[in-house]
């Protein structure tokens, strides 16, 4: 071996050419001969192609290399006999050599009474380990080695005994050095997520309740409400236990001052379908046993199988947190409501320190020409779906919320990094399972060095037919725009009534060319939005871009907005505490800035029952009556026509008879403006709905008063 004082480097830059760092008071005269070895024998010596030098090291270039072979292990020798290893992670990323490698069955520890089996994916390992773990006393207790499938590359072993609660790692020799892993398979994990844990899953069941949930008969009957599990129950009762915890969205019976729900039971009072769940598998930005002392939404993922430590009232019990997550999913489906997760597979939170790095280098991760990492993200690193065992491990973890936890949908986070055969895999093999499962994401196009014909993202939505996509269309253009550089542009909905041929194509669901061209094939592909968790909260947002209005306009505003955002063709997006105008004291990027800005607050609840009347109140009639919910782009051609009012008002006229039964005519009137608008109509029609919410006396009227900043519904 080297001098250990001394630092060689060889790495593999190409199929024909192998990078060496020599340092200078290793070799003073530059001057060297190298031999290759395989598996320790002797092959040939290497021509040295070219050489540089720097302040403190030689910098050779060797080429006329033999074929390598993915799994042995190659080192260099030099004249002293010497010896040093080649880092040949660089085979990974070559098809020619990585896509003969494709197996089928299940991976990770896969536990019996009586055995354990565990295998691992890692072509380029020469040796392969799975280290057993004595978790009271933090030691290893067994070291077994695996054995390896050459075809397929896989690693795998079957140990005898009842091996359940027992931690475990994997050790491989990669490169010609020994490197340790947590299994990324992994179904639960350690404290601090330092391991893996051995799981008996039949210990885990529990009753989810989804057999309490009504059939959803097309995605744009959906109404998707997001947030944070630890948001919504920080501030419910401090009295309470589990606050911050799944289990706090368990509990039933809790009351604001003034008798209005809290928690589980004001989601379920708001009427919404389905309540989606930043992220809730393991990630690493909160102290499991001090999560107070930390906040973050968790899209810095380490370990997608396992839910995350700090959410469990338990976090060094790897049953707690499968157990608990379980509990708050039945539950809230025990109260009609599905819950989408929040995935995020397009990076992970550092790539050198990864498992899937760690056990298979370079494989699981996208590289530019130039042999640096491809940043779409903008968090350092992208998966690569592409490969074959990457997109096998994205299918096989969504499958396995499905199947485990009774997820009814996922939000896939930057899904435009994801390729396009991986996301309609997931959703082909989801919809066999629940066949009213939801799957929708960010089809933003990001600078990936993945071709643009390949991408998920919401320019490819004819390739997705099946998937939705965050509108930003809709958002921009209801609402204005959304970063921090734009908060005072307004859109049609908060005063510049310049856009409104532009919001006639939004409430098609960007489906038909009016003002732009379509972005979807449906409606069910327009996730229509004006807040999530990213950017300024909606009041937030008013606040700048209508500064010189006084509140009870900017509340005026929340409701209009509110309103067309679940009327318009589409999929209705709802972010905690939109319906209610929430702050977040203008922080436009609140990720990481604690409990106090990012929860939900009870207390405005009960400031503002309005809001919150009137937000149910649009829900209830939107699920009344089937004009809401065109399920075609054909079908929103036939019914929809638009009439422009004066001062930049607009009515939304349906005309497609077999839509609107049991009516014959049904008109929506939208102001946007401050000053009332009339409208003088051929008959009487009923009004079914004002800035009050749903009227169930009988009104008729036909000469009309529009209020400002209002929405009237009339039927005939």
């Amino acid at each position: 071996m080297a001098d250990r004082d001394i630092s060689f480097k060889a790495t593999l830059k190409s199929l024909d050419r192998i990078e060496v760092f020599i340092p200078k008071r290793y070799n003073s005269t530059g001057k060297m001969h190298f031999y290759l070895y395989e598996d320790g024998e002797y092959v040939q010596e290497l021509h040295i192609r070219s050489y540089s030098d720097s302040s403190k090291n030689y910098i050779f270039q060797l080429d006329e290399l033999p074929n390598l072979k993915l799994g042995s292990t190659y080192e260099l020798f030099d004249e002293r006999n010497v010896n040093f290893p080649i880092n040949c992670s660089f085979l990974c990323r070559i098809d020619s050599y990585i896509d003969k490698y494709d197996y089928n069955g299940e991976l990770g520890a896969i536990y019996n009474k009586k055995h354990t089996i565990f295998r691992v994916f890692s072509p380029i390992a020469s040796e392969c380990n799975v280290l057993l773990y004595d978790e009271k006393n933090n030691r290893c207790i067994a070291s077994n080695i695996m054995n390896k499938n050459e075809e397929e590359g896989i690693f795998e072993i079957d140990v005898d005994g009842d091996l359940e609660g027992i931690s475990y790692l994997y050790l491989l020799k990669i490169n010609g050095e020994y490197i340790s892993s947590i299994d990324p398979y992994a179904r639960s994990v350690t404290k601090y997520s330092r391991r893996g844990v051995i799981i008996d899953l039949e210990k885990t069941k529990i009753d989810l309740n989804e057999d309490k949930l009504d059939k959803l008969d097309s995605s744009v009957d959906a109404i998707i409400y997001e947030l944070n599990v630890r948001d919504i129950t920080s501030e419910i009762d401090k009295n309470i236990p589990n606050t911050g915890k799944f289990l706090g969205l368990t509990y039933e019976n809790l009351k604001t001052k003034k008798g209005l729900p809290i928690g589980l039971d004001y989601l379920a009072s708001l009427g919404v379908s389905h309540i989606q769940l930043l992220p809730i598998f393991d990630f690493i930005s909160i102290n499991d046993n001090n999560p107070e002392s930390s906040y973050n939404w968790g899209y810095d993922p380490i370990n997608y199988n396992s839910p995350e430590g700090s959410y469990s009232s338990e976090p060094k019990n790897p049953y707690a947190r499968i157990i608990e997550l379980k509990k708050m999913i039945s539950s809230l489906h025990g109260k009609g409501l599905r819950v989408v997760m929040d995935v995020v597979y397009n990076h992970v939170y550092n790539y050198e320190s990864s498992s899937f790095e760690k056990i298979c280098p370079n494989y699981y991760f996208r590289f530019n020409e130039d042999g640096s990492l491809s940043n779409g993200s903008f968090c350092g690193n992208e998966f690569e779906s592409r490969h074959k065992m990457g997109r096998k491990f994205i299918v096989d973890s969504c499958l396995y919320w499905v199947k485990e936890y009774g997820i009814d949908g996922f939000r896939f986070d930057l899904m435009g990094l994801i390729d396009i055969d991986t996301m309609n895999e997931i959703e082909s093999k989801c919809r066999k399972i629940k066949p009213d499962f939801l799957i929708y994401g960010e089809g933003w196009d990001m600078p990936t060095c993945m071709p643009f014909n390949q991408r998920a993202n919401m320019y490819n939505a004819h390739l997705l037919p099946h998937i939705g996509f965050f509108n930003d269309r809709y958002r921009d253009i209801s609402k204005g725009r959304t970063s921090s550089n734009d908060l005072f542009i307004k859109g049609y909905l908060s005063g510049d009534i310049n856009y409104r041929d532009g919001f006639k194509h939004i409430l098609t669901g960007s489906t038909i060319p009016l003002a732009f061209p379509p972005l979807f094939m449906s409606p069910s592909q327009s996730i229509n939005y004006v807040e999530c968790h990213d950017n300024a909260t909606l009041y937030d947002k008013l606040k700048v871009c209508c500064f010189d209005e006084k509140e009870d306009d900017i509340i005026r505003r929340v409701k209009l907005i509110n309103a067309v955002n679940i009327f318009a063709c589409g999929v209705s997006f709802i972010h905690m505490g939109q319906e209610i105008g929430l702050s977040k004291e203008g922080n436009n990027n609140s990720y990481n800035a604690g409990d106090k800005i990012n929860q939900f607050k009870w207390s405005l609840l009960d400031e503002r029952i309005d809001l919150y009347n009137f937000f149910k109140s649009c829900i209830k009639v939107k699920k009344k009556y089937r004009f809401f919910k065109l399920k075609t782009k054909e079908e929103i051609e036939k019914s929809l026509d638009f009439i422009n009012l004066d001062r930049g008002g607009l009515q939304i006229h349906f005309i497609n008879k077999n839509v609107i039964k049991p009516f014959n005519d049904v008109r929506i009137m939208i102001n946007p403006t401050k000053e009332p608008i009339e409208v003088q109509l051929d008959d009487y029609y009923q009004l079914i709905f004002n800035a009050t919410g749903e009227i169930t006396a009988p009104v008729y009227v036909q000469h009309v008063v529009i209020n400002g900043l209002s929405l009237l519904i009339l039927v005939k």
